[in-house]
Formats: C-alpha cells, structure tokens, sequence
C-alpha cells in the first residue's frame, strides 16, 4: 500500500468513483458523505491525504480544511468543487489546503 486517502464527498457516484480510481493506483480508500463523518474517520484511521469538495450538507471545504490543518497539520488536503472562486482557492490555499 502506497498510503491512506480520505474522499469526504456528498455525491456518492463521484465518491465512489473517486475511490476506484484511486484504489486502482494502490492507496488505500475511506469514504465519507459528510464533513462531521470525515472528521470521525480521521480520528480512527491513520489518513495521509484528504480530498473534499468545497459544497458539503453542513459546511464547505475551506471550513473543513481549517478543522483539518488544525487537528492533524501532517494530513494534505484537497479541495474540489465545480462551483468556486477565486476568493474560495486562494483561501483554501492559504489555510494549507491544494
């Protein structure tokens, strides 16, 4: 195994789909439908990686990438979304998000 990815996305065909893909290239994949399930998932599991989309049920990904950086700083994240700004990316960036 090449390490642990987290897919925090309500949409489950991207999720999944996202998830296949990467399993493929020998990561290891947990999912997550909502922000609060993702945090739960990296209390338990050892995750390198994060990847979010910015739209979620109950906050959005620059939100969670701040919680993220802020409770497990070694953990990358990666923001997605069809629907940003430019204000959205460069705060994400700043707050250590990809």
């Amino acid at each position: 195994m090449k390490g642990s990815v987290l897919i925090i996305d309500d949409e489950d065909k991207l999720r999944s789909l996202l998830s296949r893909i990467i399993g493929l290239e020998d990561f290891h994949v947990y999912e997550a439908a909502t922000s609060k399930d993702g945090l739960k998932k990296l209390e338990k599991e050892n995750i390198d990686v994060v990847i979010t989309d910015m739209k979620l049920p109950e906050g959005n990904g620059v939100e969670l990438t701040q919680k993220i950086k802020a409770l497990y700083p070694q953990v990358e994240v990666i923001v997605l979304t069809a629907y940003g700004t430019m204000a959205d990316g460069a705060k994400a960036i700043k707050l250590g998000a990809f």
